[in-house]
């Protein structure tokens, strides 16, 4: 087993902690807490200020998910911590130090640090998500559940494609760690907000895990 580089670890968190989409919102005088969805992720900056701005702070998240794993390759890290850093990465942009531990979905991230690790499998768990993405804008009236669950699906299809070639690899295993964390990520965000509606819980954990959607914005209290 590799050894574990806690620096390697903690530079990773404090990076994945890094919001940009939060930073571009800021820097034009806006708290994205506070408004549209209230997540700190792309889509929501691009709801508030544009796409061009919302893909640049999703942009740059996803960066800092390559980063990571680029970084501990070029200090010649092993790939089990490439795959370890990737993850706390993640960690990070969903419970980030700067932001009292209540950050963003780490979709982009997550899309980062996978690129960087297989790029080849990271082409082929694009496809769902890519085929989401035109669908958004060609078909009218415009489907909101369908980007949201094809971002999900480009974990576990990333890993299985790894999975399929090669066996069980710490990519594998890397891969579905992050699917767990953002599952967990979506259901557990201000579950509480929810749960004091009094919607049947199987609903709300349902459309949280797959489609990302609080029983608040299912019932047009917060934007989508």
């Amino acid at each position: 087993m590799a050894r574990v580089d806690l620096p390697a670890l903690v530079a990773a968190y404090l990076l994945g902690s890094i919001s940009f989409p939060w930073l571009v919102g800021w820097w034009h005088g806006i708290d994205l807490r506070t408004v549209g969805s209230r997540k700190l992720g792309g889509s929501n900056l691009a709801s508030v200020l544009g796409v061009r701005w919302g893909a640049l702070g999703g942009g740059l998240d996803a960066l800092k998910g390559a980063l990571v794993v680029l970084g501990a390759a070029a200090l010649g890290l092993p790939l089990e911590m490439r795959v370890l850093c990737a993850v706390v990465a993640v960690a990070g942009q969903m419970w980030p130090l700067f932001h009292d531990l209540d950050g963003g979905r780490a979709n982009a991230t997550g899309w980062g640090a996978i690129l960087a690790l297989d790029p080849v499998a990271a082409i082929v768990a694009a496809i769902p998500l890519g085929a989401a993405v035109i669908a958004r804008y060609a078909v009218r009236p415009a489907p909101t559940r369908l980007v949201p669950l094809a971002s999900l699906l480009t974990f576990p299809v990333w890993t299985a494609a790894i999975w399929e070639i090669d066996g069980v690899t710490p990519t594998v295993i890397g891969g579905l760690l992050i699917l767990a964390l953002i599952l967990i990520r979506r259901v557990t965000a201000e579950l509480d907000d929810d749960l004091a509606t009094g919607a049947p819980l199987s609903r709300v954990l349902l459309n949280r895990a797959l489609f990302d959607r609080s029983e608040l914005q299912e019932r047009g209290t917060v934007p989508i």
